[in-house]
Parts: C-alpha cells; structure tokens; sequence
C-alpha cells in the first residue's frame, strides 16, 4: 500500500481569510472562565479534603484543561481554597512540578487566578482572604502572583446584609491566615451580589470611582484598581444540561450584534467570557460538549470577529491601544444589544474536519464535522471516492493508491 498526506480544509477557506481583513474594526476577545466554590461538595459529592474525591475532581478538570488546549481557545481557571489545598495536600504541590494547578498555569492557554469566599469564623467558615490564596497559590510553583481578583462584592447590599469588599484592595493587603503575605490585584474581575441578584454584568474596561450603584460605573482616571467587565452573567453559561447549538447561536449572534451597533463607538471594547462551573464537570461528556461548542464558533474567529484571549492578554491589548487614562468603555448588559437563540447568519461557513490526513491507498476512512440541526452538507473528495454518507455530517472515503488527496466539504447552516 502506497501511504501519502491527505489535505484535509473547507473549500471556503480561502475566501474567509480573505474576508477576515474586511471585519469590523470591534474587538471582541473572548475566553472561557470558570471557578469552584467552598460548597462544591453541595452539588456533586466530592470533598477535595478526601484523596480519592479530590483525584476524581482532578481528573474531570484535567479533561476540561485538555479540551480548551487541543482546540487552542482560552481558560481563566479561578480556584477557592478548599481545592487549591486538594492539590498541595494530595499532589505534594509543594515540590512537585507536575501537580495540575502549575501545570495548567504553565500551558499558554490557561491561567490560573483566584476566586474567593472569605469568612473568617462560625459556621463553614472560610479562613483564607485573597492574599492567602495568592500565597497558596505560589505554594503550588506558580511562575507569578496573579493580578486578577476573580470575584467581589461590587456594593453594599442590606437584605441580606453583605458589604462591599473591594476597595480595601486598593493598597495592599495582608493575608488573615498568612498575615506576613500581602497582595494587591490590578484588575477587579466578577462584581457579584448575595445570590447573584444584582450582579454587575457589563463589559469594558474603566477603573471604578466608589462602590455605590452610581459610583462603581463611573470611570476615576486616578483610581488603581481596573475593573474588567465580565459582560452579561447568565446568557453564555455552559451547564450541563444546555443546549450547546443554541448557546453558539447566542454567541455568534451577539458578536454580530456588536459590529452592527458599536463600529465606530469611541474605545468599543468588548471582553466576553463564555462561563463553566466546576459543579458541571462531572457531568457525562461535559468536556466533549466544551469541544463541540469550540468548533461551532471557530468560524467567526477566521472572519476576525472574535480572538481568544487572557484577562492578562486582553488588558495588555486595551493598554496598547489606549494610553490616555481618561479612555474607558463600560456597557452595562441592558444598554448593549438584544441576545436571541435564533441563527440569523446565512450562506456557508467554515467547519474543521476530524479525520485521518495519513492514510494509506485502498482503505477505508471515515470524516466528520461537526453536526447543527438542519444543515446539509457537500462533500468534495480528490484521491478517492466516497462510499457513504454523502450530504450528512459524516462520509466514508475509499482512497486511491499513489497520489495526494484532498477533503473538502462545505456545510450549509438552517
């Protein structure tokens, strides 16, 4: 048998990369964000304490890291100290290079940053504020101390009563449990509620003037701490039970909606992370349904319209492209742009194929791509022939012996 290298692509290829250079000049950078909670034992069991919980825990997580890195996309994985301790306890974090919380942060598609519940005495109580998770979390070998708060009480609420607790940070801060460890963040990330409620869901980027509903908007050109606007809270989450073509739908939907009201809007600046829950992750094939939504949305980022990127990265970006401290954006979610499920895209876009591109003449191989609900789709095939499966999301191909072949397929979305 003759082996030979397959080219496998979308006929379309080409004439996207060529429309990439005519997008809309709106940056939209988008990442998936993610965090556990003291209480995760509430909701699937596990208790990070036990060895053999937390290395089950360990494995879904590593299974989530694996499918964000294949696909090259973006992963702020933010921790609580319940697993932060799982890992430094049960993996010899301490001392070992390989432990999951340093190996993810040493991957150029994951950071690791912290997320935070502090309280301090009675029941449940969570004893490690901020600059002791930072401390923990350079107990695990992290290369650099993180920059990022992941999550805060954005204003003083009264029922229940809950006070704000960011502004503190504005100097550094020493750690409750390692008081001789002090940290201060430079981005604010997550301005949430008791019970989510009340949420600060907006996106940009501005540095917040005080934390009272009119205030915590305003952009203080002097202010040190930056607050980066996490966008619209429960529209681009990932449960395990959704629905992902639809979750992609509103994801496209929405960037489109983006070019369409915010070209030429002064410093337009949109930074949208797309949410997973740890609480999600041990549900069956949550990692393939992370996958699968990857390669529904991959088509826009070869038109140009969105780009995966950090926190870290996307402040860079703003910084770069905005000098003047008097720049800012911030879009609150009700004044941005109407979310919908329906697709209102048309024509052909293009799709990844997943398949063998070493094959060897007189074989049979299989190819697929992705399937959304009511798309048909046209199969090229040079080199060999197709046996099955022409018109549907997956083929059969018989290939010759002795030339090159090529896979094209060009799928057309409802």
């Amino acid at each position: 048998m003759t082996r030979f290298i397959l080219l496998l692509c979308s006929c379309l290829l080409s004439y996207l990369c060529y429309e990439k250079l005519q997008a809309q000049n709106v940056p939209v950078y988008i990442y998936f964000g993610s965090h556990n909670e003291t209480t995760d034992i509430i909701y699937h069991g596990l208790d990070y304490n036990d060895a053999t919980d937390y290395n089950i825990m360990r494995s879904y997580v590593k299974q989530v890291c694996d499918t964000i890195i294949a696909h090259d996309a973006q992963f702020e994985m933010m921790l609580e100290s319940n697993f932060i301790l799982g890992c430094l306890q049960h993996e010899n974090a301490y001392t070992n290079p390989d432990d999951l919380i340093e190996w993810a942060d040493n991957t150029p598609q994951i950071e690791v940053q912290p997320h935070n519940h502090f309280k301090p005495f009675g029941t449940n109580a969570n004893p490690y504020n901020y600059a002791d998770l930072c401390y923990l979390l350079d107990s695990c070998g992290l290369s650099s101390t993180s920059e990022v708060m992941g999550g805060f009480i954005w204003r003083n609420f009264t029922s229940p009563s809950v006070p704000q607790d960011w502004t503190q940070w504005q100097t550094p801060q020493p750690g409750f449990t390692f008081p001789d460890y002090s940290w201060q963040p430079t981005l604010l990330w997550g301005g949430g509620s008791p019970n989510h409620i009340d949420d600060y869901n907006a996106y940009g980027i501005w540095k917040p003037q005080a934390p009272t509903v009119a205030g915590f908007g305003t952009h203080n050109p002097l202010g040190s701490l930056v607050n980066f606007g996490t966008g619209c809270g429960e529209e681009f989450i990932l449960w395990d039970t959704t629905n992902v073509v639809l979750l992609a739908y509103r994801i496209l939907n929405f960037v489109d909606s983006v070019q369409v009201h915010f070209a030429g809007t002064p410093n337009a600046f949109f930074n949208m992370k797309i949410m997973l829950h740890f609480r999600s992750f041990p549900s069956a094939d949550y990692a393939a349904k992370v996958g699968q939504l990857i390669s529904l949305i991959q088509p826009y980022f070869c038109l140009g319209k969105m780009e995966w990127k950090s926190i870290m990265d996307t402040y860079q970006i703003w910084q770069t492209l905005h000098p003047n401290a008097n720049d800012y954006f911030n879009s609150r979610c009700e004044n941005t742009v109407t979310i919908t499920n329906t697709p209102h895209y048309t024509g052909n876009i293009p799709v990844t194929i997943d398949g063998t591109n070493n094959a060897c003449g007189n074989t049979n191989q299989i190819y697929s791509v992705p399937i959304i609900d009511g798309s048909t789709y046209v199969w090229t095939v040079t080199g060999g022939t197709i046996t099955a499966g022409q018109g549907t999301s997956q083929i059969t191909v018989q290939w010759d012996n002795g030339v090159v072949g090529t896979v094209n397929v060009v799928q057309m979305v409802p």
